[in-house]
């Protein structure tokens, strides 16, 4: 049986702003008072289990004395006022873990609306990001845009909007988007707000997949960034795989013969993805590992 081949990616693991996150929550932790989060930190249920095993608490459990003595944690991905309870202001310290990324898009969703110009925030709509930029818009908010077929009930009088990414996106959409309103005749004042961190995974994965039989991306499937990554890898390889963990593997009829490429979205820990590549071990002993030239 010939070895198989294991081209791991450039970039895996965490991006910039969720080990931002995660470094934060654990040192809170590490400091032995009572830390608790408003909501997930981020999207991995292996690590917010891992949090809760160090001592992370949801808000919603704390009585309010424990709240007063209590570091409260707001999650990456944007903490809309609406999801505050008011009791968060009772804390004894509250640390926003909003990643800078996130911001700049709610800052430019801001300068838009202060302009008085309508905002189309492309994003998924239930998503924790997209709603903290739709709160941003305010009354100034025409549509959020998540596919194709919601552009097409888009009140189309407008002359001019202004277009606001959920920062995962990807760059496919975002043409698509730019296309609709120029095929109209509606003038687009757009803010680039697509993480370039996300935009390099994806742009690298589909690299990766067009020399690979077989693709993993690593990561919990309520992960917008980590399902986008699957869309765009699996338009290159069919045969591409979304797993959280190494045991999935046998499941997935890899032999020998396989090269197999590894990508992960940006909330998947480094001990997931060495679980994988030991439980690949475990699949084919002989295993050639290499990274993504």
């Amino acid at each position: 049986m010939p070895d198989m081949r294991v081209v791991l990616a450039r970039e895996l693991g965490y991006c910039s702003g969720i080990r931002r996150a995660i470094d934060a929550a654990e040192a809170a932790l590490r400091s032995g008072g009572i830390v608790a989060a408003t909501d997930t930190l981020l999207h991995n249920a292996g690590e917010m289990n891992r949090l809760g095993s160090m001592g992370l608490r949801s808000v919603e459990l704390l009585s309010d004395e424990e709240l007063g003595a209590a570091t409260v944690l707001l999650p990456a991905h944007g903490s809309t006022r609406s999801e505050h309870p008011g009791r968060i202001a009772g804390a004894r310290v509250v640390r926003d873990l909003t990643c800078s990324i996130v911001n700049r898009a709610r800052d430019a969703v801001s300068r838009f609306a202060g302009a008085g110009v309508p905002v189309v925030v492309v994003g998924d709509k239930e998503h924790r990001e997209t709603r903290y930029l739709m709160e941003a818009a305010g009354s100034q908010l025409l549509m959020v845009v998540a596919s194709e077929q919601d552009l097409n009930t888009l009140e189309t009088s407008v002359s001019h909007v202004g277009v606001v990414y959920q920062t995962t996106q990807s760059r496919e959409f975002r043409g698509q988007v730019l296309e609709w309103f120029r095929r109209r005749g509606i003038e687009v004042a757009e803010e680039m707000t697509l993480c370039p961190e996300v935009l390099r995974r994806q742009d690298g994965a589909v690299t990766l997949a067009r020399r690979c039989t077989v693709m993993l991306v690593l990561g919990d499937s309520s992960s917008a960034n980590t399902r986008r990554l699957v869309a765009v890898t699996a338009s290159a390889c069919p045969r591409t795989h979304l797993i959280c963990d190494a045991a999935e593997l046998p499941d997935l009829g890899l032999n020998g013969a396989d090269v197999v490429g590894v990508v992960s979205g940006t909330s998947c820990p480094q001990t997931a993805i060495d679980d994988v590549v030991a439980g690949l071990r475990q699949v084919c002993p002989d295993l050639h590992v290499e990274m993504d030239a």
